[in-house]
């Protein structure tokens, strides 16, 4: 692979990374906003054993 292509998917890489951090998500896992988790709004990159999930709404 060329150098400058190399350096094309680096700067893409950069770029997505930065809208999800700008987003309320996280670069380094790869996480968007509304997939953090929903007991403590924590990305991959933590440990959540001291989460307790939000009860599940009832099916009608």
């Amino acid at each position: 692979m060329s150098p400058d292509r190399e350096a094309a998917i680096e700067r893409a890489l950069f770029l997505d990374d930065l809208e999800l951090e700008l987003t309320g998500g996280c670069g380094r896992c790869g996480l968007e906003a509304d997939m953090m988790c929903a007991a403590c709004e924590r990305c991959n990159c933590d440990r959540h054993d001291q989460c307790t999930r939000p009860a599940q709404p009832a099916h009608a």
